[in-house]
């Protein structure tokens, strides 16, 4: 396996550590190949950015005119996929970084087992198998990795399916066919009548609604909505956790 990765920092120093322990990490643990690319801004990694250019961006919060927040935003539209490891001085940002999904949350000084920790769960991730979902639309039978689903939504007749690239599939599958195969898997939840959504693209709740991150609002049904909401709470700080380390 071959990795791109970019360091975007401002200061030299910083940027020379990620080497370093890139260098240590994959000639301790891994057989794998890696490339790394310096950037010293949010700027200048812009102009040279293109999709599938990385697999991995260790990214320094406080730069220059465009801090790295703003940055992650921008490459989370382009690139679903990439891994996004912020760096910062201080974990005031973590809840502010949590929406662009990152692999971790490196506060600086770090050790060394720090980086391992978070660069262990990242590489699990690129190894873990994604689970698919066989969605019936008209003349074949599609298979969509759950990872890619954002939404499953009851359409009269038919049910879509919405994709992470915004995509919609048309399925002709009853609804309650598309409940039963996603009813145990953590991340979905059944928040109304007609409507599936996968946690890990939600952003907020407000009032009695779920806002995504593409900003659609779904309304939490009344019946057992105390329960509805305390299971999304759950499963958000758990995620929380387990993607920054806190």
């Amino acid at each position: 396996m071959e990795l791109n990765i970019a360091v975007i920092d401002d200061l030299e120093h910083d940027r020379e550590v990620i080497r370093n322990y890139l260098d240590r990490f994959f000639g301790e643990k891994h057989n794998c190949t890696i490339k790394t690319a310096d950037y010293t801004s949010a700027e200048e990694f812009l102009k040279k950015y293109r999709k599938g250019m990385f697999e991995i961006i260790f990214l320094d919060v406080c730069l220059g005119e465009m801090d790295g927040l703003a940055l992650a935003d921008k490459i989370r539209i382009a690139d679903h996929d990439i891994s996004i490891i912020f760096m910062s001085t201080t974990r005031d940002f973590v809840f502010q970084s949590f929406p662009s999904q990152p692999k971790g949350f490196l506060c600086k000084p770090f050790e060394y087992a720090d980086f391992v920790d978070v660069m262990d769960r990242t590489i699990s991730d690129f190894n873990a198998e994604d689970k698919l979902l066989k969605v019936n639309i008209p003349h074949m039978v599609l298979e969509i990795p759950l990872s890619e689903i954002v939404s499953v939504l009851s359409n009269n007749h038919s049910v879509d399916v919405k994709l992470i690239t915004g995509e919609v599939k048309q399925s002709i599958m009853l609804f309650s066919e598309l409940e039963s195969a996603l009813e145990n898997e953590p991340n979905f939840l059944f928040c109304n009548r007609g409507i599936i959504i996968n946690m890990d693209y939600a952003s907020q709740v407000k009032g009695d609604q779920i806002v995504m991150q593409d900003e659609m609002i779904y309304p939490v049904r009344r019946r057992g909505r105390k329960d509805i909401l305390a299971k999304y709470t759950k499963y958000a700080a758990s995620r929380m956790r387990r993607r920054l380390d806190i």
